[in-house]
């Protein structure tokens, strides 16, 4: 079971790495983007056509992209305002309680978009100015948004596997 859990975990790293590299090249491209619209806006007073669509289009698939990494290491801000929940087993049920609510909130998401990007493809929804085709974009949503639900569910499955304990976080100090 120890090892099915192990291969599991790598197979989920390398599919949540794959879909933060999609979101770097996302932000990357979404910088370019910017810079040519800046330039082109201020120097040339010709401003890229339809900028803004690819902006809010880029923004979603970074921020959604991050999910699945996210929710695998556990990299999401913690506020410790009661650290007495962040200790032993009572850490380790609070740690469950909110993976479930994690895991049912992301599929209730997941399965609201996935309707959508249907909708989406039955009605040939484009985007506004520039006409690109939607359903193509919130699927890709959709996707990393129940990669994002399975990895919740794979870390639980690994806290549920170690009675008791949580694994330790790391803390920045000073910040």
């Amino acid at each position: 079971m120890r090892n099915l859990l192990r291969t599991t975990e790598r197979l989920a790293d390398s599919v949540s790495l794959f879909f933060a590299n999609v979101a770097a090249v996302i932000l990357l491209l979404l910088v370019v983007l910017t810079c040519a619209d800046v330039i082109g806006r201020y120097f040339f007073s010709s401003p890229v056509v339809g900028a803004v669509e690819l902006v809010r289009i880029c923004m979603a698939g970074i921020i959604f992209f991050s999910f699945p990494i996210m929710f695998l290491r556990n990299d999401h801000i913690i506020v410790d305002l009661i650290p007495f929940f962040r200790r032993g087993w009572l850490a380790w049920v609070t740690s469950i309680a909110i993976l479930l609510v994690i895991i049912f909130v992301a599929y209730t998401i997941g399965d609201r978009t996935y309707g959508y990007a249907v909708r989406a493809f039955e009605d040939k929804d484009t985007t506004e100015y520039l006409f690109i085709p939607r359903w193509p974009i919130v699927g890709f949503i959709t996707l990393s948004i129940f990669a994002a639900a399975f990895t919740a569910a794979l870390r639980l499955i690994m806290l549920l596997s170690t009675p008791g304990t949580v694994p330790e976080e790391h803390h920045e100090e000073g910040i």
